[in-house]
C-alpha cells in the first residue's frame, strides 16, 4: 500500500503561497528603505564635502532644490531596486510553478518516469509532493500491469509447449492406426487407451490455464512402479526416431508424495527438447533414482549439429522444468559440452510436502 509520507511541504507545516508573497514583499520594502536611507545619507555626506572643499554656500531655494533633487534620484534607484528584487524572488516561485505544469502535462500524457524537486516550504511544494505521489504510484502500477502481462505471456507459452507433447503422441497413434490394414481388439483397446491418457492429460493442462499453478500431491505407494510408467511414456513419443537407454535400477520402491501431472509435464518436456535437438544417431539416455527422500533423474543426448546450442537458445521446455522443480523445492541443472547435453533434475518426494 502506498502512504504519503509527511515532509517540509506537508498541510500541517506548510506556509499559504500569499504569505510567501506577502513575505517577497515585506523583504523587498525592507531592502528598499535601507538602500534609500544609504544612498541619501551617502549623497549628502558627498555633496557636503564637495560644498565645504569649494567654500560653496547655498542659498534656502537651492537648499530645497538639492533636497527635492536628492531624494526622487534616490527614491527612483530605490524604485528600480524594490521592482528588481520583488520580481527576481518572485521568479523563482513562477519558474518552479511552471515545472510542476509541465510534470503534470507528462502525467496526463502517461509519462510518469519524472520526479519534481521540493523547493520551498507552501503550496506549491505541497503540490509538487502530491504530484511525485502520483507519478510513483502509476510506475508501480504499471511495473506491476506490465510483470502481470508477462507472467501470463509466460504461463501461455508455458501450457501450449506441453500441450504439444501429448497432441504430438495422440497424432502418432492416430497415423500408426490408420496405416495398418488391420488391427486386433488387443491392440484397438490399448491405442484407445493411449489416446484417452493424453486427452485426458491435455484437458487437465487446459483446465489450469486460467488458474494459478499450484501443487496437486498424491500419495504414491510405488515410486518405481509409477516412473514406470512415465518412462514408458517418455519412450513411445521418442522410439521411432531414437534409440533410447533407460536405466531404472537406482529408483527403488518406496512410497511418496508427488504431484504425477507435473511430473509428466517434465518428462513431456524432456521428451520435446529431444524431439528438436538431440541427434538421432546417437543413442538418448535416461536415468532415475532415489536417495532417501530425493528423487534424481539425468538426461544425456548428443546435441544435432545443426541445433543452436542450448546455452544459447531459449528453450521453453526447460524454463518450465525449472519451474515445475521450484514448486518441489528442487534443482535444474543444464550442461552443454563438446555436443553434449546433460540436465539434472532433484525432487523431493518426502511426505511432510
Amino acid at each position: 500500500m502506498w502512504t504519503k509520507r509527511k515532509n517540509a511541504g506537508s498541510p500541517d507545516r506548510s506556509r499559504k503561497l500569499s504569505a510567501v508573497i506577502l513575505g517577497y514583499l515585506l523583504l523587498s520594502a525592507l531592502v528598499s528603505v535601507f538602500v534609500f536611507i544609504f544612498l541619501y545619507t551617502m549623497l549628502h555626506s558627498i555633496a557636503d564635502t564637495y560644498f565645504s572643499r569649494r567654500g560653496i554656500i547655498l542659498t534656502e531655494m537651492q537648499e530645497i532644490t538639492f533636497q527635492i533633487w536628492s531624494r526622487s534620484l534616490c527614491a527612483i534607484a530605490v524604485i528600480v531596486i524594490f521592482i528588481a528584487l520583488f520580481l527576481l524572488m518572485l521568479g523563482q516561485r513562477l519558474s518552479y510553478l511552471l515545472t510542476i505544469i509541465r510534470g503534470i502535462e507528462k502525467l496526463r500524457q502517461d509519462d510518469s518516469d519524472f520526479d519534481i524537486p521540493l523547493e520551498g516550504n507552501d503550496e506549491l511544494t505541497r503540490l509538487a509532493g502530491s504530484i511525485n505521489f502520483l507519478s510513483a504510484y502509476y510506475r508501480e502500477l504499471n511495473h506491476r500491469e506490465q510483470a502481470l502481462r508477462e507472467d501470463r505471456e509466460t504461463w501461455v507459452r508455458s501450457l501450449a509447449h506441453d500441450i504439444r507433447t501429448p497432441l504430438t503422441s495422440m497424432l502418432s497413434y492416430s497415423e500408426f492406426m490408420l496405416g495398418k490394414e488391420t488391427l486386433s481388439e488387443d491392440e484397438i483397446k490399448t491405442y484407445i487407451q493411449l489416446v484417452h491418457a493424453k486427452s485426458e492429460q491435455i484437458r487437465q493442462l487446459s483446465s489450469h490455464l486460467m488458474e494459478k499453478e499450484t501443487r496437486n500431491l498424491e500419495n504414491i505407494d510405488d515410486i518405481h512402479l509409477l516412473f514406470e510408467q512415465l518412462t514408458e511414456e517418455w519412450l513411445t513419443v521418442l522410439e521411432e526416431r531414437f534409440t533410447c537407454i533407460t536405466d531404472l535400477s537406482g529408483c527403488r520402491s518406496i512410497p511418496g508424495k508427488l504431484d504425477v501431472r507435473a511430473l509428466r509435464r517434465i518428462m513431456d518436456n524432456l521428451a520435446s527438447n529431444i524431439e528438436k535437438y538431440a541427434d538421432p544417431s546417437d543413442p538418448v539416455y535416461l536415468t532415475v533414482k532415489t536417495t532417501g527422500y530425493q528423487i534424481f533423474l539425468l538426461q544425456r543426448n548428443r546435441i544435432h549439429r545443426d541445433t543452436v546450442p542450448v546455452s544459447e537458445s531459449s528453450l521453453i521446455g526447460l524454463k518450465n522444468i525449472r519451474q515445475i522443480a521450484a514448486m518441489y523445492s528442487g534443482t535444474v541443472e543444464a550442461i552443454e559440452n563438446e555436443g553434449i547435453f546433460q540436465i539434472n533434475i532433484s525432487l523431493s518426494s518426502g511426505t511432510d510436502l
